[in-house]
């Protein structure tokens, strides 16, 4: 069960098996939450505390500063859900300082239980998803660049 908080085209989380949750289709698999980083990630706790799916959510790095709260709860009760952290760059461009992140891992790294990856290809992200879901007794921040990074070599 995921979802983008009104960002889905730009952290590319919805993909050909996603079908929106509608008010009058219960069915789907993904949330829409609008421009709503805090109310998706206490959404996330919930859907985690319940129990039966593995949540995750989606927005730019930098806006994981509105979800601080949501995320440390998460963190503490030690539940289950994938935090995806899309845009991890100071080369946006167009977007300008407000969009470019430069203190938000680091504090993800300091939370207590959060489970901090940063793949550095395609390789680490398949590892860094297969450990997330893995992982039951603690939140795990996913956290990607917006621009395309090389295959390294092994």
């Amino acid at each position: 069960m995921g979802g983008s908080a009104d960002l889905a085209p730009s952290n590319l989380t919805m993909w050909s098996g996603s079908k929106s949750l509608e008010a009058n289709d219960f069915s789907g698999n993904y949330i829409h939450y609008g421009v709503r980083e805090f109310g998706m990630t206490a959404i996330m706790n919930g859907i985690a505390l319940h129990g039966g799916f593995v949540p995750y959510g989606a927005t730019f790095l930098m806006f994981m500063e509105y979800a601080r709260n949501a995320m440390r709860m998460a963190a503490l009760m030690k539940i289950q859900n994938i935090q995806v952290y899309t845009h991890d760059s100071i080369g946006l461009g167009e977007d300008g300082p407000t969009h470019q992140p430069v203190e938000q891992m680091a504090s993800l790294r300091l939370t207590p239980n959060m489970n901090t990856w940063r793949p550095c290809d395609q390789v680490e992200s398949a590892v860094a998803w297969k450990l997330a879901i893995e992982r039951k007794d603690a939140p795990t921040a996913l956290i990607f660049s917006r621009q395309n990074l090389a295959q390294q070599p092994r």
